[in-house]
């Protein structure tokens, strides 16, 4: 089993409550928008994952 993934280190304060892109080997952000359906436009056919950012100050439990 992989390792967790640590998106703290590409994750900013700008993509806080957005979408975001992130590349196939998820170590960037290729593109973010509000929208998801404006996001797929830009990102167009390009392999990607898509994943919504919560505010800081939301709390997580899995």
């Amino acid at each position: 089993m992989k390792g967790a993934l640590n998106l703290h280190k590409i994750i900013e304060a700008k993509h806080e409550k957005k979408w975001i892109a992130l590349s196939r080997d998820k170590t960037k952000i290729v593109a973010f928008d509000e929208s998801l359906m404006e996001l797929k436009q830009k990102i167009g056919d390009q392999k990607v994952v898509y994943m919504k950012v919560p505010s800081a100050d939301a709390y997580l439990s899995f």
